[in-house]
């Protein structure tokens, strides 16, 4: 299943939000990666298990399912989540790409691939899915905007 959609983050025509800058974005960005817990209240436990240059390999646990994911950085740019397979899931890759059309003009484009195949019958619920998709990135985005009014992002 292929799916993506585009947050705004930066909004020129209203004053009245505080804009955000490339760099506090993208370190927001990168907690998400370093930090899930930050992101998502029903994850139990994530560990960074190795990182190097523009990489990290991370699992997370929710409950008895466990997550493995390989992300990679492009600084400012993208951070590309690959999610291993595993026993209860297919894995799948997730893209998060910082886009300006204009100065200023923060957008952030999701695009999903995961291997679900579903049958005919039950195509009606993928709605659902892309729909749980934006709202944890639109919220990614408030969660973002929140830790830069705070302070703690650039």
């Amino acid at each position: 299943m292929r799916h993506q959609h585009l947050v705004q983050v930066n909004d020129l025509a209203n004053p009245h939000i505080q804009r955000l800058t490339r760099n506090q974005l993208w370190q927001g960005l990168v907690l998400r990666a370093r930090e899930p817990q930050r992101f998502m209240e029903q994850l139990d436990d994530a560990q960074i298990v190795a990182e190097g240059e523009g990489w990290l390999r991370r699992e997370m646990r929710f409950g008895s399912l466990l997550v493995i994911d390989l992300i990679e950085f492009e600084h400012e740019k993208l951070v590309r989540y690959q999610t291993q397979a595993g026993a209860d899931h297919g894995g799948g890759l997730l893209l998060m790409q910082i886009e300006e059309p204009e100065a200023g003009a923060l957008f952030v484009r999701f695009s999903y691939d995961t291997p679900h195949e579903v049958p005919d019958s039950e195509q009606h619920l993928l709605a659902y899915v892309r729909q749980a998709w934006q709202d944890t990135d639109v919220a990614t985005i408030s969660l973002i905007r929140l830790l830069a009014q705070e302070g703690l992002l650039g």
